[in-house]
């Protein structure tokens, strides 16, 4: 992962549905990822269970979430958001 691309370049989008691994998503922020997480193939009770979990991942991270739409949500530690173009991408996309 290039160092000198912007923290938006190397977001990856992930759709929640049966066949995604919660652990592996969580390894993908601790390896440094910002994740734009989309849980609106989920109940409520789901998706609040695995919102919880990154929640927590990401706050041992230092990081922040952002929620963009009512169910999707932006991962990514403070220093993610320190370019700029993350909360670009929030502000142009937000409900």
């Amino acid at each position: 992962m290039a160092k000198n691309k912007k923290a938006f370049d190397r977001v990856e989008f992930v759709l929640f549905n049966d066949d995604i691994d919660v652990l592996k998503t969580a390894d993908k922020l601790l390896e440094g990822r910002p994740l734009i997480v989309n849980f609106e193939e989920f109940d409520k009770i789901e998706a609040n269970k695995i919102l919880t979990f990154l929640s927590g991942v990401i706050y041992a991270l230092d990081g922040e979430i952002e929620q963009i739409q009512d169910k999707i949500f932006l991962f990514a530690t403070k220093e993610d958001y320190k370019d700029g173009s993350l909360r670009k991408f929030v502000r142009e996309h937000k409900e």
